[in-house]
């Protein structure tokens, strides 16, 4: 009873279920586009009012620049009639001149050499030059006004920037330079900057010129000195940018400008968790809010749908009783015109066919027994292997064969996984053509056994009967080693010479084209020499043929022995032969192969009882990888170097890097 009562109520659960996630879905899709969209439009205000505070700051600064300049230039004047006095006097005079610290923390003068005529921040009688500083040079070079780049106090370790004005002579000439300091740690209005805030966590820094940027100012004193970037610059609260930002943010607004005085720029920060505190506020208010909604909407969906579908548990409750009382059927309910009495009509509808139905499903299975007994007869005599596994990849049916190939009974294969027959490393190796023939695609391959027999296998794809669907696949498998072995010894046939057993022409060639194939792909080297017996025309004439042909057999088993395994030697014309390098590691591999090859050549075969000496001639040449050259120009380069072996008198090796040499 409580089985049914779970059924009962199983179909207005997940309606209700249903009805609630589609709600939230909807919910949450439109508060993350409001999410998305308030994101935006609060990060495009807040940046546009950074932008402009940063704005004004900066021209304030540049205001303030501009009125410590009118300062200079006023202090100059005044000391101009006065600099025959000496240099206390000229000292006292700018001292009384300038409201220090509030316009400078030090003023000081220096004469068109460099040297220091005074300083208020250095004692009395204090010799320096500043002819090497910037600012100074930048005067000598016209500059009417100049703002130094970052500087550090030499004494007081603290960042200052020095402000420099020409002080003219009556036709023009330049009589000294004075200038301003000011320290950025000290009591002034930069540092004013540092103590002003953006918001109520954000802050300021300033940032000297992108030729040599580092803070002038910043909120940690530490950092104040050190390099800064010269774009982009955050004041050090840089953040990984995140798909999620609009979600949860987590970049500072930052904005900045740059001062028209000197280039220095003014970043402003103002953090994440501050910008965006009132959206995150908003976010988790309606998240409760929705949440509640929810709660409130899932419980009046359930208490709709269970009212709605009594009449249809009615008919649930009839149906389950068939299974022990046919009977029950009588009892569906036929008079009702909704949807829920036509299912109760055509459900006696389909209880009537399926009564016909089942008689007739009776005897054509007794008909398919027979037929399949017949087929299976057939498969079990055939020698090739037949099975058949469904869409789980588990075996329904395997023939006699197939079974004694893996010693087992077709009974104890049958309901086994091809995983599990096979063992995993072959169903790996087969599993891209199980897909392929999953997709429905034949697929007929060839592999060699762990034994070392090799078998065709095909892999059919068995449909349903509307075909729009695979009910499994059907494999069948014949042994072809023999069938290989035979095509093997035909080509080796082919591709032999059949006087000294090495690759003949048609073998050199494509031995050639896959080495160089391999030495591109791979990035190595490779080489082609050929070697080809001086006078042999003479033996033949000589001794005849016969002997001819052994001193060709002598000698190839002799270049045979001079090569590296794996490497290739041909005979590609009467008495010329080729050897084909692969993976070359250093170009002098290949001289060192080609001297052995002509010293070989000079020590005697013996044929017969009788000795002879066929000294070669060797040509070779280097196939870089990637060099863009051809097979046939690889052989008309080593041709070139037999030539030139043979033009420099036989019995040595040429290539064409270098010239012909004689090999003892």
């Amino acid at each position: 009873m409580k089985k049914n009562i779970n059924m009962r109520h199983s179909l207005k659960y997940r309606m209700a279920l249903a009805t609630a996630l589609v709600a939230t879905l909807v919910l949450v899709v439109s508060a993350g586009f409001s999410q998305y969209y308030a994101y935006e439009s609060l990060k495009g205000l807040l940046q546009d009012q950074q932008d402009t505070r940063v704005k004004m700051v900066a021209e304030q600064l540049d205001e303030k620049l501009e009125s410590r300049e009118v300062v200079l230039r006023r202090l100059a004047k005044q000391l101009e009639p006065a600099l025959a006095r000496p240099a206390t006097e000229l000292r006292r005079l700018a001292t009384g001149a300038v409201d220090m610290p509030e316009s400078f923390n030090a003023v000081l003068m220096a004469w068109p050499d460099g040297t220091l005529a005074f300083s208020t921040a250095v004692p009395e009688g204090y010799k320096a030059n500043v002819s090497e500083r910037e600012y100074f040079r930048a005067i000598l070079r016209g500059a009417p006004f100049v703002v130094s780049d970052l500087i550090q106090g030499r004494y007081s370790n603290s960042p200052g920037v020095i402000l420099a004005v020409p002080l003219h002579g009556p036709k023009g000439e330049l009589r000294a330079v004075v200038a301003g300091v000011l320290n950025l740690n000290g009591h002034n209005f930069l540092r004013e900057l540092s103590r002003s805030r953006v918001g109520v966590t954000g802050y300021y820094c300033l940032v000297s010129a992108p030729s040599n940027p580092r803070y002038a100012l910043h909120p940690v004193a530490g950092t104040v000195l050190q390099p800064a970037r010269a774009e982009g610059e955050s004041c050090g609260a840089e953040q990984p940018k995140s798909a999620w930002e609009w979600f949860a943010p987590k970049q500072p607004i930052v904005a900045r400008h740059a001062l028209e005085a000197n280039g220095w720029q003014v970043v402003a920060v103002l953090p994440a968790q501050e910008a965006f505190s009132p959206l995150i506020e908003i976010r988790q208010r309606a998240v409760i809010a929705g949440v509640m909604s929810l709660l409130v909407a899932g419980a009046l969906m359930w208490l709709l749908i269970r009212h709605i579908l009594a009449p249809l548990e009615h008919l649930h409750r009839t149906v389950r009783q068939l299974a022990t009382r046919p009977t029950a059927v009588a009892e569906l309910q036929h008079d009702s015109e909704d949807e829920i009495g036509e299912l109760a009509t055509a459900f006696s509808e389909v209880m009537h066919q399926l009564s016909e139905r089942e008689r007739a499903l009776e005897a054509a299975k007794d008909r398919a027994d027979a037929s399949e007994k017949r087929m299976e007869a057939i498969a079990n005599h055939v020698p090739d292997y037949v099975s058949f596994i469904d869409a789980s990849e588990r075996f329904a049916y395997v023939n006699q064969a197939y079974a004694n190939h893996f010693g087992l009974a077709p009974a104890q294969i049958v309901g086994l996984t091809v995983r599990e027959l096979w063992g995993t490393s072959e169903y790996v190796a087969n599993e891209p053509f199980l897909a392929q023939a999953r997709a429905g695609e034949a697929v007929t391959v060839t592999r060699e056994c762990a034994d070392g027999a090799w078998f065709e296998v095909t892999y059919q794809p068995a449909w349903n009967e509307a075909r729009d669907a695979l009910t499994g696949l059907h494999m069948f498998a014949r042994n072809v080693t023999d069938e290989r072995a035979r095509l093997r010894q035909l080509e080796a046939q082919t591709l032999s010479d059949h006087l000294t057993g090495l690759l003949n022409r048609k073998g050199f060639d494509r031995r050639l084209a896959d080495v160089m194939a391999r030495a591109d792909a791979n990035g190595q080297r490779a080489a082609l020499l050929l070697v080809d017996l001086d006078d042999f025309k003479a033996v033949n004439d000589t001794h005849g043929h016969a002997i001819g042909d052994r001193l060709l057999v002598a000698f190839a088993e002799r270049l045979s022995h001079c090569v590296r395994k794996g490497d290739a030697v041909a005979r590609i014309g009467g008495d010329e032969f080729a050897i084909i390098l692969e993976n070359v590691g250093h170009p002098g591999t290949v001289d060192r192969l080609a001297r052995t090859v002509v010293q070989a050549a000079l020590r005697p075969l013996v044929i017969g009882d009788q000795p002879f000496v066929a000294t070669a001639s060797v040509g070779s040449a280097l196939h870089q990888p990637h060099g863009g050259s051809s097979i046939s120009e690889l052989f008309m380069r080593a041709d070139m170097a037999l030539y030139e072996a043979k033009r420099c008198g036989k019995a040595r090796h040429a290539s064409p890097t270098a010239p012909a040499t004689f090999t003892v």
